[in-house]
């Protein structure tokens, strides 16, 4: 139903908050004075971070810098709390991701991962149309636990995903 799909090049599909404020939602106001209205979804931190991990795990990064093979999940986000990361733990932030770097402004609407038929729900209601989102690309399951200790590292290091995860919508 899209006029526009971005994919390809993740540079272009996953196009972050701000540079979609500066560059693309312009070139659409071209044809429509209206603000585009912003929708995304947001996952709980640490398992966002899982999900990275388990991703990295793949065979075909397997024997490259960016691969977690071979790694525990606490290496991982060890890794991830360091100042500079580790290429296997550079995967960015959430709210890097959905906010402007300097300004308060950030995606418009927000839902949580786990609240996906809410989503859905709220998405058919503003397209008018009835959706199939069957699930893609889910990383390999494998059995990963996070220490206490890392997991209060992670919370007050990203304290800004966190909240943005805590104040995203679970209804429609």
């Amino acid at each position: 139903m899209a006029d526009i799909v971005l994919q390809g090049d993740p540079r272009i599909k996953h196009c972050t908050f701000h540079r979609y404020r500066w560059r693309f939602e312009k070139f659409l106001m071209i044809f429509k004075k209206v603000q585009p209205e912003t929708v995304a979804l947001i996952r709980q931190p640490e398992d966002w971070l899982n999900s990275w991990f388990r991703f990295r795990h793949g065979d075909w990064l397997k024997d490259t810098p960016r691969s977690t093979r071979g790694k525990s999940f606490d290496e991982f986000v060890a890794g991830y709390l360091d100042d500079p990361k580790p290429e296997f733990a550079a995967v960015g932030s959430q709210a890097a991701f959905l906010t402007h770097p300097n300004k308060d402004d950030r995606v418009q609407t927000l839902f949580r991962y786990d609240a996906m038929p809410e989503f859905q729900k709220w998405l058919e209601n503003r397209l008018e149309c009835k959706l199939d989102l069957p699930q893609k690309n889910v990383s390999p399951r494998m059995d990963t636990s996070l220490s206490a200790d890392l997991r209060a590292r992670l919370e007050t290091g990203y304290a800004r995903d966190y909240a943005l995860y805590h104040m995203a919508r679970d209804t429609a």
